[in-house]
């Protein structure tokens, strides 16, 4: 009855693709899904029933392991069994499919919010849209540098150490102007929270941010139930255009003089703001 997920591990990616575009209403869970990116294999099947969900898991390998679930508003919660451990299996859906949440239980039976670990499924007919043309390869330590413009493209689609290795790649004069877009800031710290060894960066990224990573995962977790959190990925995709097109009228890419005219404008309004990723966070959570 049980399985082994062996090749899941920590992600976050992909969240924000439908955000600017669909209503924030929750979704019916029940359906078909299949894994994206670490999650890639697998799939799940799911359906209301008298108590809550049933429904099937089936990993990497084929291996079934069926499982009856409670129902919290539009949240599946089931306790299941995977690498070797008991742990609870969280189904929220989005507008593209469902984010699925696997955290463990120690030995006393706590929930260890730590080692929680985050997979993506999308709902069976719906198909991705690919990365845009600037997008770049996670770096694969933090020695080396990314452009700015290159980590804006990208840093939704890479898994959370990707993420951490870009941050500290990133010029620190960018790091501090994008202080400047809390929203895009608290998006970057979101997935600084579930990165391994984050330390070194999240020292840096929550300075003057009002927030610590409990309440910035929970608050994530909590605008999904609340059905606020397609509103603030769309908050995130405005400032992180207005932020991108400022990063490429700076360093020279080819961009029109109304459009770099508008981002230099918007850059003043938002520098004017001193708002805080906390201060984000509070408005949806």
């Amino acid at each position: 009855m049980y399985l082994r997920f062996a090749t899941a591990r920590l992600m976050i990616t992909l969240l924000a693709l439908f955000g600017a575009c669909i209503s924030a209403e929750a979704e019916d869970l029940s359906g078909h899904y299949y894994g994206v990116e670490d999650a890639t294999g697998a799939s799940i099947e799911i359906e209301l029933d008298a108590k809550g969900f049933s429904g099937s898991f089936f990993d990497a390998r084929g291996n079934m392991q069926k499982f009856e679930a409670d129902r919290t508003g539009d949240i599946a919660e089931a306790v299941l069994d995977m690498d070797e451990r008991t742990v609870l299996m969280r189904m929220a859906p989005l507008p593209y499919g469902a984010e699925v949440a696997i955290i463990p239980f120690d030995g006393t039976g706590n929930l260890v919010m730590g080692s929680s670990r985050v997979l993506n499924f999308v709902r069976s007919g719906l198909t991705l849209p690919e990365p845009s043309a600037d997008f770049v390869d996670a770096p694969r330590d933090d020695r080396g540098r990314i452009s700015a413009n290159g980590f804006l493209a990208s840093y939704e689609f890479w898994h959370p150490t990707g993420v951490r290795n870009g941050y500290l790649s990133l010029p620190e004069r960018f790091r501090t102007v994008m202080r400047l877009f809390p929203a895009v800031q608290l998006d970057v710290i979101w997935k600084l929270c579930l990165a391994p060894s984050p330390d070194r960066a999240l020292a840096i990224a929550l300075r003057g941010q009002g927030v610590a990573c409990p309440e910035v995962i929970e608050g994530v977790a909590s605008s999904q139930r609340r059905g606020t959190f397609a509103t603030y990925k769309a908050e995130v995709s405005q400032q992180r255009s207005t932020l991108r097109m400022s990063v490429r009228c700076a360093d020279g890419y080819p961009e029109s003089k109304p459009n770099c005219d508008r981002a230099a404008r918007e850059l003043s309004e938002q520098a004017i703001a001193l708002d805080t990723a906390g201060a984000v966070l509070a408005r949806y959570r």
